[in-house]
């Protein structure tokens, strides 16, 4: 592969061009762009990104998430790796190609950081991470190296929504704290701001936590769905209706009770977690 590649100033200039291009092939690109940002690890198959933008093969997606690459190289006067026969491989202009294929067997594109960048520059991309339980244990670690260890397993544990938080979470809400469902083994103890953002108190606060069927609590913990002050839920614009109907989940249903304390952590899942653009 060539040493050299795109810089981020370079990318982020080619896709302030492309956004302004209303041709359909070029806007499924940026389906495209937008589905391989927000892939875990941004890794993303040929299938999904054809899924993405629509088309029903994913040669059809390959085929034109290599013309979206092109067309921004042209923009950034760069030419990529070529291939045996002499041509140009432009996705890698955006892309690494993965060393490992998908469950169906199909060739996996990893988004390169510079355009990751770039997106997120733009505001293309509202940004996401993928956070890792023991990761997120490991950072907080130094701040409460201090406190007494019985105190630090407590705020270990409801990060992964266990101990007294989900016992205390199980005594306020009694079942799922949307459908009422009382099969205490089924749900999953979740944060409403997220643990990594927590002080101490605010860890282990009953009101910043929500007991949730799992398809529930993982739709909320990844910011597809969210709830307003009065607890109606809200979905996000990446969500489709479809993926909401598969999951369970429909425009009617709400939080069983909300207090004031709820809507202060809840105003920051809006902000900060609700994934708020298309």
């Amino acid at each position: 592969m060539s040493d050299q590649t795109l810089t981020t100033d370079q990318i982020q200039s080619a896709l302030e061009v492309l956004i302004g291009d209303s041709s359909l092939k070029v806007q499924n690109g940026l389906k495209m762009l937008k589905a391989n940002y927000r892939s875990p690890d941004r890794k993303i198959s040929a299938t999904r990104l054809a899924k993405a933008a629509n088309y029903s093969h994913y040669n059809t997606g390959n085929e034109q998430y290599g013309s979206f690459a092109h067309k921004l190289c042209e923009l950034a006067g760069f030419e990529p790796e070529k291939r045996a026969d002499d041509s140009p491989r432009w996705t890698y202009a955006i892309c690494s190609p993965s060393t490992d294929k998908d469950n169906n067997g199909h060739f996996q594109w990893i988004l390169r950081p510079e355009a990751a960048l770039a997106m997120e520059n733009l505001g293309l991309v509202e940004t996401v991470e993928f956070p890792d339980a023991l990761e997120d244990i490991a950072a907080k670690a130094s701040i409460y190296e201090d406190l007494a260890p019985k105190y630090w397993e407590s705020v270990q544990k409801a990060r992964i929504g266990q101990g007294v938080f989900r016992e205390n979470l199980i005594k306020h809400w009694g079942g799922c704290a949307v459908t009422g469902c009382d099969q205490l083994d089924l749900l999953v103890a979740s944060h409403i701001k997220p643990w990594r953002d927590c002080n101490y108190s605010e860890a282990l606060d009953v009101t910043n936590g929500l007991l949730l069927l799992p398809n529930v609590d993982f739709s909320f913990d990844k910011g597809f769905i969210t709830f307003d002050d009065e607890g109606n839920i809200i979905f996000s614009p990446q969500l489709s209706l479809e993926v909401a109907s598969q999951l369970g989940l429909s425009k009617g249903m709400k939080l069983r009770h909300i207090y004031s304390y709820h809507q202060n952590y809840l105003k920051h899942h809006r902000a900060a977690v609700f994934r708020k653009t298309t």
